[in-house]
């Protein structure tokens, strides 16, 4: 009797991951529960290629490969070529827990690709070491939807980073998971604080973080590439707390 096969090989695989929370480049792993993906494609694949959505990304399909035989080593190790492509979509998490967000990636069958997600405003986790809240604006008064806002400080030669997006209303969560307490007769950290934004996502219902870039920020008075803030550990601190008239951007 002739034995025959059915292989549907991958052509490249992304997964969801979580940004960095210190503000650096990267991803990783999300915890507890993947979170539950809505996932409109935005762009056609090639042909012959399919997507399949999952819990924890999706993977693209190239078209089945039928034998009569059981596959060698060689078949298992053997596909045909197929030209570089990228796949651009809309991702929302239906439960809440991460913003909405546009991606593009350029999947391989050699390694996957990953996207990460920024914590939404309901899904950011404040603990014992406080957090800063706040509206961003462009100048001109639109709103800074999506834009990240980065505050970092060194300790002991140790340089900290901490970091939020924020909504599409403009208001951001930062953090401050992982900022040691300092003795009583301390002072205040003094944060630097730095920005990325782009202006034409104001008011867009999803956004795009690859899109965004270093933008000149203000508090008030002069625009520069940072400003500095006094923030004190344990508190939730905002407008009011840290004595600022506003927090506007403005594109370089």
């Amino acid at each position: 009797m002739t034995q025959e096969a059915i292989r549907i090989p991958s052509a490249g695989a992304i997964f969801w991951a979580e940004a960095m929370p210190n503000g650096s480049a990267g991803q990783r792993a999300i915890a507890g529960a993947p979170p539950s993906m809505q996932v409109t494609l935005t762009s056609t694949l090639p042909s012959g290629l399919s997507a399949v959505t999952g819990s924890r990304g999706l993977v693209i399909l190239r078209p089945a490969m039928y034998y009569d035989h059981v596959p060698t080593e060689t078949d298992l190790t053997t596909l045909p070529a197929i030209a570089a492509f990228s796949v651009s979509g809309v991702a929302v998490d239906l439960d809440g827990r991460y913003h909405p967000r546009r991606f593009t990636v350029s999947p391989t069958a050699a390694a996957p690709s990953y996207v990460p997600l920024r914590p939404s405003l309901q899904g950011t986790r404040v603990g014992e070491a406080g957090a800063v809240v706040l509206n961003l604006i462009w100048q001109g008064g639109a709103v800074a939807s999506w834009s990240i806002l980065q505050f970092s400080c060194t300790r002991n030669g140790v340089s900290l980073g901490f970091s939020g997006q924020a909504d599409v209303h403009g208001d951001v969560i930062v953090p401050l998971t992982g900022l040691p307490p300092l003795p009583a007769s301390q002072p205040p950290d003094s944060m630097t604080v730095t920005a990325l934004g782009d202006a034409t996502q104001s008011g867009l219902p999803v956004g795009d973080p690859d899109a965004m870039k270093a933008v000149q920020i203000s508090f008030g008075a002069a625009f520069a590439a940072q400003q500095t803030v006094a923030v004190t550990r344990g508190q939730i601190s905002n407008l009011a707390t840290l004595k600022l008239p506003s927090v506007t951007l403005q594109p370089n």
